[in-house]
């Protein structure tokens, strides 16, 4: 027994010590294991080229200019820097029922307006009057009156001093291109517009060329550069020519038709020199604009307007510290304009229906501003101090402007003692927002001109209230104006008189807002219990436009798209045209009825904006100004173009 049991133990032994000593004798790197190889190289000996010396020098230079590249970059984007602004005039405070007169520059631009009469469409009592296309005559009226539609550069009015326009601005020498903002005032009793000329804050160079052309032989061409340095200075350079040529081309078949209505060239330059730090600012500004003007034949029994050549100066040296948009601010400035009328032909002396013209005639006037305000989230006040010297005597008007109260509650007034035109002007306005679907609103005005003027007192009120429905505000309202008199507009070629007019009320009709997503609606429509000199008894407007970024599309906003359609409809407007003989009626003529559609599309690509307009979509015969044809359907096409570099 003992001795099996020795080799049962002596058995399992062996059975466990073989493959133990088995293992032992397998070689370290013959086992397989789980790992991976990785080939490091070794570098060479210092000094040794292991590559050929032109793929050195090129890898080499690839390298510099890469790094050059990249610190160029660095750099810019370290030097885009944003500097101080330079000074601004005071905005009006909005007591509209929408933001819709209100334009930013993008706005001006895409809003399809080729001069300012295009804007001032979207005003209800404003009358605009055209004689052609680009280079025709343009003015307007508020309740028939030319003198009571104002317009301001930079804080300094612009008098109407040309002796062949009676008083009144003609609207092609406002040049839109030249503008940073446009905001329109519109007061009970008059409108005032206030434009800020464009100005720049970075630090990289601004370029833009903008060209277009399209029928009448409509050529045009603008360009513009900015650019602002590090110790605060700034250069500003721009220029246009516009050039249309009497009688109809087509601009895509190139078929002409016989001459029609008389047109021309209008040339604009602007330039800008200032700096600014901090809260101070200097510039000197200068606008110039030139015209040639081909004579506008009327049709038989109805005056012709005169052919024009001419040119428009005007320019300001501003000094200013603050900013009007919060705190304290005072600006001063002078400004000066001068016209010149060269002489085309002889003299034609005053009758009763045609305004006498001088030969060669130029004019000149300074104004002298000082201005000073303070401005808070709920309160503000500004006083200004206006001097222009005429006639051997300088002729002051101080004026001062208030608001009180917040986004839901305002109210405003402007008071001016003695203008241009020797009248006194109270303002009164107020804004309310009880709820977040109503909005009220009130104006009223009155007119104190001296004495001598032979003018009469006036006070217009206006109340307005609008409802929002979804995005869209629908709206409604009365005016009422008083007797007025007013001098007849000779710059139409009307002849010289003093009209009046008896007291008068309108109703007002509005809309806008968003009809749906980017779709956008805007109706204006006024009538009046009837119709008077200079103005029409009813007069709607009503645009409908897409506006979209597309940024499901195109997320860094590199596209954007523009369309637009408005319709003008307005009622015959009556020119006075002189007294008859005896009993008989003065004679009054009235301007047909004007149905005009204009369509247009803008594509933005990146920088650059391609647009198309198309306006009198119908083709049909209007005027605006009595015997004198509007053009036909006019087609124009072009691109604006930005760079930063």
């Amino acid at each position: 027994m003992i001795r099996a049991a020795r080799l049962l133990v002596v058995s399992l032994l062996a059975a466990i010590a073989v493959p133990v000593l088995a293992s032992a004798q397998v070689r370290p790197d013959s086992v397989r294991t789980d790992t991976v190889l990785v080939s490091v190289p070794v570098p060479p000996s210092p000094g040794v080229d292991t590559l050929p010396k032109r793929q050195i020098a090129s890898d080499s230079a690839v390298f510099a200019r890469e790094v050059a590249r990249t610190d160029s970059i660095r750099r810019a984007i370290a030097g885009d820097t944003i500097k101080d602004p330079l000074a601004r005039f005071e905005r009006p405070d909005d007591f509209e029922t929408s933001p819709r007169l209100r334009f930013s520059r993008e706005e001006i631009l895409s809003s399809g307006a080729v001069n300012l009469a295009d804007l001032l469409d979207r005003i209800p009592g404003v009358t605009t009057y055209r004689s052609g296309w680009l280079a025709g005559v343009h003015a307007a009226s508020f309740a028939g009156d030319t003198r009571r539609i104002r317009l301001f550069v930079d804080g300094i009015e612009m008098d109407a001093i040309e002796p062949r326009n009676g008083g009144t601005i003609d609207l092609t020498d406002v040049q839109l291109w030249t503008l940073d903002e446009l905001i329109v005032e519109r007061a009970a009793g008059e409108v005032r517009v206030w434009m800020r000329t464009w100005t720049v804050e970075r630090i990289t160079p601004y370029t833009r060329a903008d060209i277009f052309t399209g029928d009448l032989n409509t050529n045009a061409f603008r360009g513009l550069f900015a650019r602002r340095w590090r110790n605060g200075a700034l250069l500003q350079l721009g220029g246009q020519q516009v050039a249309t040529q009497s009688g109809r081309v087509n601009a895509f078949t190139g078929a002409e038709s016989a001459a029609g209505r008389g047109d021309g060239t209008v040339q604009g330059f602007m330039a800008r020199i200032g700096w600014s730090r901090r809260r101070v600012s200097v510039d000197l500004f200068a606008n110039a604009t030139s015209r040639e003007r081909d004579p506008h034949t009327a049709r038989e029994d109805f005056t012709d307007l005169l052919a024009y050549k001419g040119a428009r100066r005007d320019a300001y040296l501003r000094l200013g510290y603050g900013d009007t948009l919060r705190g304290f601010w005072t600006q001063a400035m002078v400004g000066v304009v001068r016209t010149r009328l060269e002489g085309i032909g002889e003299a034609v002396a005053a009758t009763d229906s045609t305004p006498a013209v001088v030969t060669d005639t130029i004019r000149g006037r300074t104004q002298q501003l000082v201005a000073a305000g303070y401005r808070t989230t709920r309160w503000s006040v500004s006083l200004t101090d206006r001097a222009r010297p005429i006639n051997g005597s300088m002729l002051r008007a101080p004026a001062i402007r208030g608001r009180l109260g917040g986004s839901r509650y305002a109210i405003g007034a402007f008071a001016e003692e003695d203008g241009a035109d020797s009248t006194r002007r109270v303002d009164l306005s107020a804004r309310a927002q009880p709820f977040s679907w109503l909005i009220l609103t009130g104006a009223q005005s009155t007119r104190t001109p001296d004495s001598a003027t032979g003018r009469l007192n006036g006070n217009t009120v206006r109340a307005e209230a609008a409802l929002r429905v979804g995005r869209l505000w629908v709206g409604g309202g009365v005016i009422r104006d008083n007797t007025n008199r007013f001098e007849s507009p000779v710059i139409l070629g009307t002849p010289a008189a003093v009209l009046s007019s008896v007291a008068a009320q309108g109703v007002l009709v509005s809309a806008a807002g968003r009809l749906y997503k980017d779709v956008r609606l805007d109706v204006q429509a006024i009538r009046w219990d009837a119709s008077q000199y200079n103005r029409p008894q009813m007069h709607v407007r009503t645009e409908i436009a897409l506006i979209s970024d597309w940024r499901r599309k195109f997320p860094r906003g590199e596209f954007s798209i523009n369309a637009r359609i408005w319709h003008e409809l307005r009622d015959g407007v009556p020119f006075f045209y002189g007294a008859a003989a005896g009993s008989a009626p003065a004679d009054v003529r009235i301007t047909e009825r004007a149905n005009v559609v204009t369509g247009l599309l803008e594509l933005r690509i990146q920088r650059a904006t391609l647009f198309y307009q198309y306006r009198n979509l119908t083709g049909g015969a209007y005027e605006q100004i009595r015997g004198i044809t509007m053009p036909p359907a006019v087609q124009t096409y072009g691109v604006r173009w930005e760079f930063w570099n």
